[in-house]
């Protein structure tokens, strides 16, 4: 048996501590996808529902110049360190009411830094508990689109043993079916080519190409094609490092503004090119 009124209460408190929408996933959706490094059983061992949750961007945030690293440091990147801990805290508040019902609640962290196995997406996707939960679907640029915003949000996730009634998967494959497929524009603008259209996500998603751009390097150097040994390094790109901060010395500068702005992307080339959500 579900609990509605407790659902709807969750819902109303995420809403009025600053979430723009919100959703309730079953946890067993989450369970043994190939995607993910855990389960929502290793976060809580009886898990019933995850919370998924977003904010938007504001659209002037994503209008800066894209030739100073230093501009974008002082307004996509500063908005999205922002947005970031804006979700932290509401997942926090969000499992400590549950916790106040006599559930069991863990809110997770909104973004992880990057390292080799992961890429913005925490041990559980943010993304495909989003499309779970009713928030969106997962765009051929990999990202959750939401049909208000399109990518243009960032997401945070509870799990809870709690038993919320859940929206379901609502939109899962229905943007992609009606607007990716006959769209790609996401894949005309990525600069290093790491989208295709020929597959389905997550499975048109080269991970190297994209971190020559996201990790700064496509920034720095002005070559938007990364090198052979980039593309084919395994298990990540990110074990030449070393090699590439040797040769792009200022790349420290980039390395350690990332740091402390929580590991913002220096390439967002696929969200801005998304038309979804665009009024």
């Amino acid at each position: 048996m579900y609990d509605e009124a407790l659902t709807e209460e969750i819902k109303r408190l995420a809403i009025s501590l600053g979430a723009d929408k919100v959703g309730v996933g079953e946890a067993d959706r989450a369970d043994k996808t190939p995607m993910f490094f855990a389960s929502p059983y290793s976060f809580i061992k009886d898990a019933k529902a995850v919370v998924s949750f977003c904010i938007r961007y504001p659209e002037g945030a994503l209008s800066f110049s894209k030739e100073d690293f230093f501009v974008l440091l002082s307004s996509f990147a500063s908005v999205r360190e922002a947005l970031l801990r804006k979700l932290n805290e509401i997942g926090l508040a969000l499992a400590r009411e549950l916790e106040k019902k006599g559930y069991r609640a863990v809110p997770l962290e909104a973004n992880l830094p990057v390292d080799e196995r992961r890429w913005v997406s925490c041990l559980l996707s943010h993304r495909y508990l989003a499309q779970i939960s009713g928030l969106g679907d997962i765009g051929a640029n990999n990202m959750l689109l939401t049909p208000e915003w399109g990518p243009r949000v960032e997401l945070g996730s509870v799990i809870t043993n709690a038993p919320l009634r859940p929206d379901g998967p609502k939109l899962a494959g229905k943007i992609y079916e009606e607007t990716c497929k006959t769209c790609f524009k996401c894949v005309e603008a990525c600069p290093t080519q790491a989208l295709s259209r020929e597959k389905v996500p997550p499975y048109n998603f080269e991970l190297n190409r994209c971190l020559w751009a996201t990790q700064g390097w496509l920034m720095l150097s002005k070559i938007e094609i990364p090198p052979e040994e980039w593309v084919a390094a395994r298990p990540t790109a990110m074990i030449l490092l070393p090699k590439y901060t040797a040769k792009y010395p200022f790349i420290k500068v980039y390395q350690e503004w990332q740091k402390r702005k929580m590991d913002f992307p220096c390439c967002i080339e696929c969200t801005l090119a998304c038309p979804v959500g665009r009024k």
